[in-house]
């Protein structure tokens, strides 16, 4: 019973609570531009095609030269073509490449014979070219690089050695007999200059233990610490086996596929010998002259066609490709390799006839 007429329960003393507001969403494009590299740095570079449309910003920092020094600072750098393959618009008049004529170099792969503006000689229905071009990986951006001296077709060959680019092969007979002498070129990535170097008339190249074979009329190998040409012993005459099948160097050892098995070449007894304990791989016996290998920072990467026919007759081309761990043992006697894992990773037309693989770190 109220205690009189119109009274009320006494007020409350407690103010009432409002509502806290609702902190404001960050973008981490509010991020500092130093924080932002670094966190983009630590993201694989497989996801930067996606990335890349995001924004502006992610578009300016992941073709920025910044990012990939951030990356070589922090060890955070990748092999390319791990996993999956991505398709890199290249200018129409660009002429098809064979594995001989890339070269990796950092995070660019040079490209020999590339211009539009190629000098056409008809032998044996080649086109010769002294253009070169450059494939810029971070930005997926063709550009020139520095003309040769001489004009060389698809048959030309690539090495990388000491910081410079040995390019070999590849001349129109007529050409070198009437205007020079056949030569090696030497490209000086530091300071993107031409020189030549005088050489027997050569065919096929690889560089192993800091020196650079040359396999062609002569079998010669190059020392460039004593700037000296010698004649290949016989010790080392088995090497050519692996030049003119699917081949790689892996931290200093030359491997080929034989049709059935991966061999490797030991020196001390001028012997191939076979990479055990492979296991996984299909039949590829029939693949033999498609299959491709490269050295994906210290593993091998495999690679190979898979054609795939359709009810309508239409065809596809799958690449696929393997990634093998290797390990030595017996004292150095036995190198082991492990499938770690595989998978196609492109997929294009059926008229796709042959590809090759050179591996960049970015």
């Amino acid at each position: 019973m109220s205690s009189g007429a119109g009274s009320s329960d006494p007020p409350s003393n407690k103010k009432e609570k409002k509502p806290s507001p609702s902190p404001a969403s960050i973008s981490i494009l509010s991020l500092p531009h130093e924080v932002l590299l670094n966190c983009l740095a630590r993201v694989s570079r497989l996801n930067y095609p996606t990335l890349f449309l995001v924004s502006k910003t992610f578009q300016s920092i992941i073709s920025s030269s910044e990012l990939y020094e951030t990356r070589i600072r922090l060890n955070l750098t990748e092999n390319g073509y791990r996993y999956i393959a991505v398709r890199i618009p290249s200018p129409k008049h660009m002429l098809p490449a064979q594995s001989s004529t890339l070269l990796a170099v950092g995070s660019n792969i040079y490209k020999i014979d590339s211009s539009d503006h190629a000098h056409q000689v008809k032998v044996w229905k080649r086109s010769y070219s002294s253009h070169v071009s450059v494939l810029d990986c971070r930005s997926h951006t063709w550009h020139p690089a520095p003309s040769m001296r001489m004009k060389r077709n698809g048959s030309s060959t690539a090495t990388l050695l000491d910081g410079k680019m040995y390019v070999a092969g590849g001349c129109d007979d007529n050409y070198v007999y009437t205007s020079s002498p056949d030569w090696i070129e030497a490209f000086d990535l530091e300071t993107q200059t031409w020189g030549s170097v005088k050489n027997p008339r050569l065919a096929k190249s690889l560089r192993l233990d800091g020196k650079l074979y040359l396999f062609g009329d002569e079998k010669v190998v190059y020392n460039p610490e004593e700037d000296q040409w010698n004649q290949i012993g016989m010790d080392h005459c088995r090497m050519f086996w692996a030049v003119n099948k699917s081949h790689c160097v892996i931290d200093d050892v030359l491997f080929y596929w034989d049709r059935e098995v991966f061999k490797w070449y030991d020196p001390k007894g001028d012997l191939w010998k076979e990479v055990k304990g492979v296991e996984g791989l299909p039949d590829l016996r029939d693949h033999k002259d498609y299959c491709k290998m490269v050295d994906l920072g210290g593993k091998m990467g495999f690679l190979w066609p898979e054609y795939v026919y359709g009810i309508h007759g239409d065809s596809q081309c799958r690449i696929w490709c393997a990634e093998i761990t290797l390990e030595r043992r017996d004292h150095g006697d036995e190198i082991w390799g492990k499938l770690e894992w595989s998978d196609f990773v492109l997929s294009t037309d059926g008229s796709c006839s042959s590809f090759d693989v050179v591996s960049a770190s970015v």
